[in-house]
């Protein structure tokens, strides 16, 4: 399996214990095996579109899904993903301000 499905696997666990879930408890609600969702976790699996968005909507979360190449882009894309979801609304509000200011106005740094 490719790094963006251990990614995704990785972000469906983050956002399930943020939430307080447990595995058995998220793969019930989504209609799915326990086991079935620890290798979506793990990466070892890549849920279907009806599976992700089933689980998606329980987690009540949006999730960011890039393409599958292993790009610098894609790379920092997946970084700031994560510093997004580990951050409070209001620090996550700064940084995106504080983010787009900067794609705006990077010509004049450079």
């Amino acid at each position: 399996m490719n790094q963006n499905g251990t990614e995704l696997g990785l972000t469906i666990r983050m956002m399930r214990e943020k939430k307080g879930m447990t595995r058995p408890e998220l793969a019930e609600a989504a209609g799915i095996s326990e086991s079935h969702l620890k290798k979506v976790e793990t990466g070892s699996r890549r849920p279907g579109i009806d599976t992700y968005q089933k689980i998606i909507r329980i987690l009540g979360e949006d999730v960011i899904a890039g393409g599958g190449e292993d790009t610098v882009k894609g790379n920092c894309a997946a970084r700031i993903q994560e510093i997004l979801m580990d951050s409070t609304e209001e620090q996550a509000l700064f940084m995106t301000g504080l983010l787009e200011y900067v794609a705006k106005n990077i010509r004049l740094a450079l």
